[in-house]
């Protein structure tokens, strides 16, 4: 009789060599078709999605609940590569830029990323006296929720991971308590799930309250439509996840505590950062003539996309939106967008130092990593400081370089060239007379509005000119 165990699938049994060489070769194929092929998911959840193949290639912890991972130096070893594939994943595309193309860094983000994911399934377990403390299955789910916050913090995801944790985070609670057994709410009354129970019902009210600061505008912009089912099953998510933590599992998760703690030291950071104050702000004037409302801005990755990016960590992004969109009629016309064709102001009185208009408008959705300011104009106004518009309509430049330009004069119109998913004006102040996403001295500063309703704009405000 055959030694190979088996593992039961339903009512097939199957052996776990051929578990591993079916879920190990779903996990090249995810790789190579996320990373290569036409997909254009968000980091966060191709990073989700291998680890969930890479733990299905392993048996579930609860066959072998003795079997765990020890001290060992295979493990050891494997920590130590893990870690160091971790650091440039961790930080992110800022060390890459002007060392290799941006495209060929988005691959080896991902490849890091999976190569972190995949090294737990390699370590070494032993069985052991007692109930392990920490499992096969449950390393490879600590490492792949720890790289996928990570490449969603650093991609400029947080907003989308937010809903997806909300809206997720019950369900897996639900289901492992009905597979693993829950206990008793008397049991909070013990030290240890007293503290775990707290644990999590802080990263709830923490993640509940990044919620708040115009973070789900973005909704409104991108998806009007299934806007209201998204938000609302957002809070739905997280009033019901905040009850299944009164009914906690059996067995207390390090990992998950860990998880959770970072997680809620995240949102913390996230929240100081969208209420303080800017730093040396540089003032201008509003950009438009009529109102505008700000797609993305601030100071946290709450509430702007730009944040993790240091050639546009201030930058601000404005559309238009009335009766709840920002188009009329059919999204995949660009003149069907409210913004589309407005007219641009000088901010400040200076000279141009850039103007660009070679490049086409994208159709609707379609963006690229070359060229990603399209059509735009530099104007410098003094003092080291340099205000980029980004997104022009091709043939809408007024200006050329070397002209001077007063404040409130027009210098061309908003449009949807370089990597723009629908049309929409970027506006930075930096501290470079040119931009290019790889030059890696460019830096760039928080802007104050002077004559306008809002003057410290983030994502969900409306501003415009007071006269």
């Amino acid at each position: 009789m055959s030694s190979t165990p088996l593992v039961t699938l339903g009512r097939a049994e199957i052996p776990a060599a051929v578990r591993g060489w079916v879920f190990g070769g779903l996990v090249v194929v995810w790789y190579v078709v996320s990373t290569f092929g036409p997909l254009e998911l968000p980091a966060f959840a191709v990073v989700v999605v291998l680890g969930l193949l890479v733990m299905l290639s392993l048996e579930p912890d609860l066959r072998a609940p003795l079997r765990g991972i020890t001290v060992t130096r295979r493990n050891l070893l494997l920590a130590l590569v893990a870690a160091v594939a971790f650091v440039p994943v961790a930080f992110g595309m800022n060390p890459l830029l002007g060392r290799v193309p941006i495209e060929a860094g988005h691959v080896v983000l991902a490849t890091l990323a999976a190569v972190c994911v995949v090294l737990p399934r390699l370590a070494e377990t032993r069985e052991l006296s007692r109930p392990a403390v920490l499992g096969h299955r449950e390393l490879v789910i600590g490492v792949t929720a720890l790289v996928a916050g990570v490449r969603g913090y650093q991609a400029g995801e947080t907003v989308v991971a937010m809903v997806a944790v909300g809206v997720l985070m019950p369900v897996v609670m639900a289901i492992r308590r009905m597979r693993l057994g829950a206990s008793s709410p008397r049991v909070l009354g013990r030290r240890a799930w007293a503290l775990q129970s707290v644990n999590f019902w802080l990263f709830l009210v923490l993640l509940a309250a990044a919620g708040l600061p115009g973070t789900f505008f973005v909704w409104r912009i991108y998806a009007p439509a299934v806007e209201p089912f998204i938000v609302g099953a957002f809070w739905a998510g997280v009033a019901v996840a905040a009850v299944l933590v009164a009914v906690p599992r059996r067995r207390i998760s390090a990992t998950a505590n860990v998880l959770v703690l970072l997680g809620s030291a995240l949102f913390v950071v996230a929240l100081v950062g969208t209420l303080s104050g800017p730093r040396d702000p540089v003032r201008i004037g509003v950009p438009f003539t009529d109102r505008a409302e700000v797609a993305s801005g601030g100071r946290s990755v709450l509430v702007n996309n730009h944040w993790t990016l240091a050639v546009q960590r201030n930058a601000i992004d404005f559309v238009q939106v009335d009766g709840g969109q920002t188009f009329r009629g059919d999204r995949s016309r660009l003149e069907n967008f409210f913004i589309f064709g407005q007219p641009l102001v000088a901010v400040a009185d200076g000279r141009v130092t850039a103007a660009v208009d070679a490049h086409p408008d994208l159709p609707v959705g379609g963006n690229t990593w070359h060229d990603m300011a399209g059509n735009h104009v530099i104007i410098d106004i003094g003092d080291g400081h340099y205000v980029l518009y980004g997104h022009m309509k091709r043939g809408s430049l007024r200006v050329h370089v070397g002209d001077p330009v007063r404040r409130g004069q027009v210098i061309g119109q908003v449009g949807d060239s370089g990597n723009s998913d629908e049309p929409h004006l970027h506006l930075q102040v930096q501290n470079q007379p040119t931009f290019d996403v790889a030059d890696r001295d460019i830096r760039t500063y928080p802007i104050l509005f002077d004559g306008a309703t809002v003057a410290d704009v983030r994502r969900g405000d409306s501003v415009r000119p007071l006269a």
